[in-house]
């Protein structure tokens, strides 16, 4: 291929706007303020900062492990959104090196969260010492590392090859991606659904669900195409992507939102309809943690947002056309999508009951360390996104699938 070819480019190369800069300084002041904060929960009370980060943890980890799963996902099935979002999902993808290291600080307070850490505790508990031949130390660091390992094997490799697609206009390479994506996506549903389990439900005492992780799993992809909706639309206003992100796009992606809300709640409604009518005491504990006292506002507050409003929400064809009414309903998604994972992450904690063997409280608290984690880690999350977004175009710049340029233009 020529010189010549090489500067034609049928996509120009778009980059993010000097207001993007503006934002990730305040991420990035944000989130240092917030770890400042965290440093001082740490010492002031380590087993509160510890509940606090793993609800933060789990939160803004769901951007980089959802980011890799749909990737993969939209990389097998293809489809000009996956194409046109492709960059905002590696860029979420890439930032799971510093998910990886906030890991290793939730590694410090294993005893703080983790009951199967507790020698006198396992032996007091039939459950704990069944689970303990999995469920130890060693083990439990060995597999977060392989998950990491595992997610940005297929993660970078996809990179690797979109960035010579860009470089290269090889037209084998779309085949090639899929080809490489099928397995990988079935990999990642099973090590993301092992990993759920293990960060979240293992710090529970008696409650088991084998659709625990993917219910999880599946929340996150609803929240990464939410935030792949808010940052495509505030990115493309005045039609920066020369019609390239169009209402067409807009509205394949608002579908998919919609589609993986109602898988969430399926699985969600699955666990509940298996978990309730069965009454088994060690296993309708952890539902009853949920809904004893104020926990059962959080509760109906989870099923109302992001369900049922999204849900009615998204019916509306028009409104997933709509660059600024779609993207209200993804803001809507992604607050609601934290208060679903306090609600999951903090009963444990924060309720007395025989699953809770490391309560600190006794129902519904919030502590201020929930607010500095949750700001101190997204903040840097969002800043370490953003710089990944800055660093490459926000459109492949050589594959054909990229929608075609519209002569509708997002307000």
């Amino acid at each position: 291929m020529s010189n010549h070819d090489y500067d034609e480019l049928p996509i120009p190369d778009i980059r993010l706007g000097p207001k993007a800069t503006s934002v990730e300084r305040v991420s990035g002041v944000v989130g240092a303020l917030g770890l400042l904060l965290c440093v001082a929960g740490f010492f002031a009370n380590r087993q509160q900062f510890f509940q606090s980060y793993l609800f933060a943890l789990i939160y803004w980890s769901g951007f980089a492990i959802g980011g890799i799963g749909v990737l993969l996902m939209g990389q097998t099935v293809g489809g000009s959104w996956c194409v046109t979002s492709r960059r905002f999902l590696e860029a979420k993808m890439r930032t799971l090196p510093l998910i990886f290291l906030f890991f290793l600080v939730l590694l410090l307070g294993l005893k703080d969260l983790y009951p199967w850490t507790h020698a006198e505790l396992v032996s007091h508990s039939a459950y704990l010492h069944q689970r303990q031949p999995y469920l130890n130390v060693p083990f439990f660091i060995g597999r977060i590392v392989i998950y990491f390992l595992i997610w940005l094997f297929w993660g970078l490799r996809l990179n690797r090859m979109s960035d010579r697609q860009d470089a290269t206009g090889d037209p084998t390479l779309r085949e090639r991606m899929r080809a490489f994506a099928a397995p990988g996506l079935l990999v990642f549903t099973l090590t993301g659904s092992f990993a759920y389990i293990d960060w979240i439900l293992s710090a529970d005492a008696q409650y088991y669900s084998t659709v625990y992780g993917a219910m999880i799993l599946i929340g996150d992809f609803v929240q990464t195409f939410a935030l792949t909706i808010v940052v495509m639309v505030l990115a493309s206003r005045g039609d920066r992507f020369g019609g390239r992100v169009n209402y067409s796009i807009l509205h394949d992606l608002g579908n998919m939102m919609f589609a993986f809300t109602i898988f969430w709640t399926y699985l969600t409604a699955s666990q509940l309809i298996i978990t309730w009518p069965a009454n088994l005491p060690q296993e309708l504990q952890w539902y009853m943690d949920r809904v004893h006292g104020f926990w059962k506002w959080v509760a109906t507050f989870v099923a109302l947002t992001m369900f049922a409003i999204p849900f009615l929400g998204l019916l509306s064809q028009a409104r997933k056309r709509d660059p600024n009414r779609l993207i209200r309903v993804a803001i809507w998604l992604l607050v609601a999508r934290a208060v679903d994972i306090f609600w999951v992450v903090a009963p444990t904690f924060r309720d007395a009951s025989p699953s809770a063997l490391l309560a600190t409280s006794r129902g519904f608290t919030i502590y201020w360390t929930d607010f500095a984690a949750f700001f101190g880690l997204g903040g840097i999350w969002v800043y370490a996104y953003l710089r990944q977004l800055r660093r490459r175009p926000l459109l492949p710049l050589r594959d054909p699938r990229v929608s075609p340029p519209m002569p509708e233009v997002l307000a």
